[in-house]
């Protein structure tokens, strides 16, 4: 069995190969990005966002309301006596 030497690289074939691995990178790199940005696309528009916020705003300001609510109802019972529920 015949042993074969390897061709020299030149430092220029060598750049040619490095840059070949870099351009391949890069396209990978660019159809990854296009992907990540139709799916942000898709997630949502700035209105279904602005809708969010308020839902948001919304609950925020019931559950400010319950617990005023709740504090009254503990207030009206302890004045009128009734004992309070106990918690399980």
């Amino acid at each position: 069995m015949a042993i074969k030497k390897d061709k020299e690289t030149t430092i220029d074939e060598l750049a040619i190969i490095i840059n070949k691995g870099f351009d391949g990178q890069m396209d990978y790199m660019e159809k990854k990005f296009e992907a990540i940005d139709k799916r942000f696309e898709q997630m949502a528009t700035k209105k279904d966002l602005e809708e969010v916020k308020k839902d948001v705003k919304y609950i925020k300001e019931n559950l400010k309301s319950a617990a005023e609510l709740e504090k009254d109802v503990e207030y009206i019972k302890n004045t009128m006596g009734i004992p309070a529920l106990k918690k399980t």
